[in-house]
């Protein structure tokens, strides 16, 4: 009799477990991966290594320039211009209201219809996180000092400013007595005027033209409130309020109350007789007080909240409009000055916006089997469409909802109204022309033809010039119509035309025989083209149509052209027409561009997910 360790037939499991057969780890997992796409031959390697190294060379170029240097104030100052261009301010709240109900309605149908991972509700709470943490701690880091210029060749100006109960001002006074203080490195806000100044004059004392040591200047500096009373120095500060002279001197303050203060500047004859002999360079160092900004909406905001500012006669205001910024910011003043102002701005309209999202979703998600609560997130949709309308441009002479013209629309909130409206307009015209031109009547199919053909010869700037010029020369009724609704009749032609041929290719790739097969089960055509053609024919060029819509949202910079100012228009304004903002065109294009491929990134994603999804053909339950 055979054992049982020798029959063949039988298996035992060994009393210690096998060993680890893991693959090596350089054949799974991201080493494998690199090693399988990156680093499969010495060719592919060093294609890396070099594209890698110009990759951190490009990167760590524009973070560098982005913190040390960049000036991204322009986008945030003129926040409301890029956002809505010259709709009028009074009139925002429609445009807060619009944007609430289209958030409401998107967390509805995304709790309706689709689902939420738990990484998007990670990713939303950590943003708005960090939308309230970084101006708390950027709050902490002191303001740049502010570097104005003392000089013989204009009276001093006094500093206008507007400082908060308790915060902390000083002004130093620095005399430049010899060429080496010409060396000395500004950081911080140097008022515009004296920057070119003391260039000039640096120049001649580090060449030797100009002896500073012939100069014996003595000032007098005094802390003023509104209405023109002094304050008293900390202790430790200079005696009195003379601050200036050769050796130099401080003046440090705690402000008593929230409002207007003013730095007044005097020459101190008195200390060295005749004015003539009172003259020379110095810098006054202003610490602790922070630049606002110089547009008419905070200028007005500011009056409501401190009162007007103070009448003096030469003036000169800590307004962002009379500085520019010298030197290397650190990390942390990156936050403070840049991200921070931003974040400040935007926090509190997103924490609403995704509250509102949030409840719609919940209320979605609860009575998703419920066919009313469906019915109505749809017909919400749908009706929001002419509500938005009639919100945002209102009536003739009412109260309640003054009248709006479209003409003075712009910014983001023109470039999606033109794509919103080319897309919903365009996609049923796309298909009626791809089923015309595949037409049996030759009158439909020629003319259909026709038009397709002669739309796509031409460059979309000049369907737009038609549109504004062309067509009211030709039928006068038209001249009268807003110049924003011929744009979008235009852009929605121009894309409809491309769209048609998108369709007509997925029409091609539908097998005869499934039209014989619906004509054989009784299907009249219209029925056999609307349940049976359409959908495999549209699901097959998905891809195609939303590159198509894609290239339409950004088509729409183009009417800045013919006089509307969209995104791209609005801020091409900003920066060319005011002087303040032209040396920072970089930045302000560079957000542009941001905001273009966020958006077109949005809409590719959609359509990949639309892909594998099957587009709305297999139903979740």
């Amino acid at each position: 009799m055979r054992g049982p360790y020798t029959d063949p037939s039988v298996y035992v499991a060994p009393s210690e477990a096998p060993p680890s057969r893991r693959p090596p780890i350089t054949s799974v997992g991201p080493l494998g991966w690199l090693r399988a796409n990156l680093f499969s031959s010495k060719i592919n390697s060093a294609a890396t290594i070099l594209m890698g190294a110009l990759v951190v060379w490009f990167l760590w170029g524009f973070l560098s320039w982005s913190v040390r240097s960049a000036q991204w104030g322009v986008i945030y100052h003129n926040l409301r211009l890029v956002t809505s261009g010259l709709y009028d301010r009074r009139e925002i709240w429609r445009m807060e209201l619009v944007a609430g109900i289209l958030t409401l309605l998107s967390g509805l149908g995304l709790g309706v219809w689709g689902r939420v991972s738990r990484g998007v509700f990670i990713a939303v709470l950590v943003i708005l996180l960090i939308l309230v943490v970084v101006p708390v701690l950027a709050a902490r880091v002191p303001e740049p000092t502010i570097y104005l210029l003392v000089e013989p060749q204009r009276a001093p100006s006094d500093f206008v400013f507007v400082g908060l109960r308790g915060q902390e001002a000083s002004f130093a006074f620095d005399p430049l007595t010899d060429a080496q203080d010409t060396d000395e490195r500004l950081l911080g806000f140097v008022e515009n005027q004296s920057r070119t100044e003391w260039a000039i004059r640096a120049a001649e004392a580090r060449a030797g033209d100009l002896d500073l040591g012939q100069y014996n200047l003595a000032v007098t500096l005094r802390l003023l409130d509104r209405q023109g009373k002094p304050l008293t120095p900390q202790a430790g500060s200079a005696p009195g309020d003379f601050a200036g002279g050769p050796a130099g001197g401080t003046l440090s303050y705690t402000l008593p109350a929230d409002g207007w203060y003013v730095l007044e500047v005097r020459r101190d004859d008195s200390v060295n007789g005749a004015a003539g002999d009172n003259a020379g360079y110095a810098w006054i160092r202003v610490q602790g007080v922070e630049t606002f900004a110089s547009q008419e909406a905070a200028a007005q905001a500011r009056a409501e909240q401190f009162g007007a500012p103070p009448a003096v006669e030469r003036a000169l205001f800590a307004d962002e409009n009379s500085y520019r910024f010298e030197g290397a910011r650190s990390v942390a003043e990156f936050f403070s000055l840049q991200v921070a102002p931003l974040f400040s701005r935007i926090a509190m309209p997103c924490f609403v916006g995704a509250l509102l999202f949030f409840n719609g979703w919940v209320i979605g998600v609860l009575g998703k089997r419920e066919k009313a609560v469906r019915r109505a997130v749809l017909g919400g949709w749908i009706l929001s469409a002419p509500a938005i309308l009639i919100i945002l441009r209102g009536f003739e002479g009412s109260r309640a909802l003054p009248l709006v013209p479209t003409s003075v629309w712009g910014g983001l909130l023109l470039t999606i109204l033109l794509t919103v409206v080319g897309i919903v307009a365009s996609f049923p015209l796309g298909v009626a022309l791809a089923l015309g031109r595949r037409s049996e009547l030759p009158a439909i199919k020629w003319t259909c033809t026709l038009f397709i053909e002669t739309v796509r010869g031409v460059p979309l700037i000049t369907i737009l010039f038609m549109a504004k010029q062309i067509v009211p020369f030709f039928w006068s009724a038209l001249s009268g119509l807003d110049l924003t609704i011929r744009m979008m009749i235009g852009v929605t032609l121009f894309s409809a035309v491309y769209l048609a041929e998108n369709v007509r290719g997925g029409l091609q790739i539908i097998p005869h025989g499934q039209i014989e097969a619906a004509r054989a089960l009784g299907l009249n055509p219209p029925l056999t083209m609307t349940l049976i053609v359409l959908p495999q024919a549209l699901r097959a060029v998905i891809p195609a149509i939303v590159g198509q819509f894609i290239s339409l949202f950004k088509d729409t910079s183009l009417v800045a052209v013919v006089g509307l100012f969209e995104l791209v228009g609005i801020v091409d304004r900003i920066v060319s027409g005011q002087t303040i903002y032209r040396p920072y065109q970089r930045e302000a294009y560079i957000v542009i561009a941001v905001i273009y491929f966020v958006i077109s990134y949005a809409m590719s994603d959609v359509s990949r997910r639309l892909e594998q999804s099957g587009a709305g053909s297999i139903r979740r339950l």
